[in-house]
């Protein structure tokens, strides 16, 4: 294997704090109550199989009986402080690590995300040290595709564009990479694309059990993945 393509957002980032800190910000601004973190992971992360992005599932359940009016202007609250907070970014425990032995490797590294905001994401990737071990990133505002995906086709089909534009970048067939993420949508787009996938037992997948998905690999952390491929000579 050649490349390895991974998931930001709960695979090598960690965004939970951030994501709570910013959600309840808004909720604030918009005179309502904070919610509680079992609120937050209930509407967020055990609502997957559902269409929507976490922060906005969480905000339309909590502002419920206020109108769709006050839902987007906290919507447009959270994205603001959520934009201005890169500061708060932080990595899952492991990335460094596996992304600086892929290198060494020889491996081609890059990062689809689902996040639209590229230069968000550009700046998390600088903050957090991982931009010199990322070769290749793609994000949904380089295909061009904003707003909420109508249907989980949709989301899939987004996802398997995004890869497909990565090992393009990389000239690779997706038999010569794998695809490390923590969703349904991860495993889904790489089976359709033929390549190998790994799902993180982080972010979405250590609230829900994706493992009728049937991953390539399942494992607890990406420390634990890194073991596995140095024990394997990086093989999936």
């Amino acid at each position: 294997m050649k490349g390895a393509i991974f998931d930001w957002d709960g695979t090598l980032a960690s965004i939970d704090e951030r994501e709570f800190d910013c959600i309840n910000h808004a909720l604030t601004e918009q005179g309502s109550k904070p919610i509680s973190r079992e609120f937050y992971i209930n509407n967020y992360y055990r609502r997957a199989y559902e269409l929507g992005t976490g922060p906005r599932m969480v905000l339309e359940t909590a502002l419920a009986d206020k109108g769709q009016a006050v839902v987007e202007r906290a919507y447009e609250s959270y994205r603001k402080v959520f934009q201005s907070s890169v500061d708060k970014a932080t990595l899952q425990i492991g990335c460094i690590e596996i992304l600086k032995s892929l290198k060494r490797a020889g491996f081609k590294v890059g990062v689809a995300t689902m996040r639209y905001t590229r230069w968000v994401v550009e700046s998390e990737l600088k903050h957090l040290s991982v931009a010199p071990f990322v070769d290749l990133l793609r994000t949904r505002q380089d295909l061009g595709v904003g707003g909420v995906l109508g249907s989980m086709e949709e989301i899939v089909r987004q996802r398997v564009r995004l890869v497909s534009e990565v090992l393009g970048g990389f000239q690779l067939e997706p038999e010569e990479a794998f695809l490390v993420g923590d969703s349904w949508w991860d495993v889904r787009a790489g089976k359709r694309l033929g390549i190998k996938t790994v799902l993180v037992r982080t972010g979405f997948a250590a609230f829900n059990d994706f493992s009728k998905e049937t991953p390539d690999v399942i494992t607890s952390s990406l420390l634990e993945l890194l073991e596995a491929l140095e024990k394997k000579d990086w093989t999936i």
